[in-house]
């Protein structure tokens, strides 16, 4: 009996896959019809990325006051990194194709955005950073700066591993 069950699953299975593949004489599926024309592709851009605010931490008395640190100072950090994700990016498409030199150009050339937000933030990463290790109060800019700080880190590694230099 169980031969007999499985036996009928299969061949109910074998009548849904046939019906299925047969379609109903779309174009999109059918095999006569020419082939469609390719859209040609678009060079990838990246969303545009936003400061994504959280909420203020708690903790002990700041040892000294916090530089001001704008929204408008973190907007600026965060173009520039967009413009070295997409640089990286182009590097790492250059290197698949085989073109070395343009991807360590773009590579240097993301390097080179990277730093820049890192200098415009200089002083301010300091004192998030020995607020972090402190464990002092931090306002919210503070805490997406760390955040931020994160990406440009991890993205400066991986352009600089990618042929990127200063």
């Amino acid at each position: 009996m169980p031969l007999v069950l499985g036996g009928v699953g299969v061949l109910v299975v074998g009548i849904l896959v046939v019906m299925m593949n047969q379609g109903g004489g779309d174009k999109a599926t059918d095999p006569k019809a020419p082939p469609a024309a390719a859209a040609p592709k678009a060079a990838h851009v990246p969303a545009p990325s936003t400061v994504k605010m959280g909420s203020a931490k708690a903790g002990k008395t700041p040892g000294r006051p916090a530089p001001a640190l704008t929204a408008e100072m973190l907007g600026k950090a965060v173009a520039l990194l967009d413009e070295a994700k997409t640089l990286c990016n182009d590097g790492v498409k250059a290197r698949s194709a085989g073109n070395n030199e343009e991807a360590r150009t773009k590579q240097s050339a993301a390097v080179d955005k990277i730093e820049a937000a890192k200098v415009s933030l200089q002083e301010q990463a300091k004192w998030q950073e020995d607020a972090d290790l402190d464990d002092w109060a931090m306002p919210a800019e503070y805490i997406a700066l760390g955040n931020l700080w994160t990406e440009l880190t991890t993205l400066e590694k991986k352009a600089r591993m990618s042929g990127g230099t200063r």
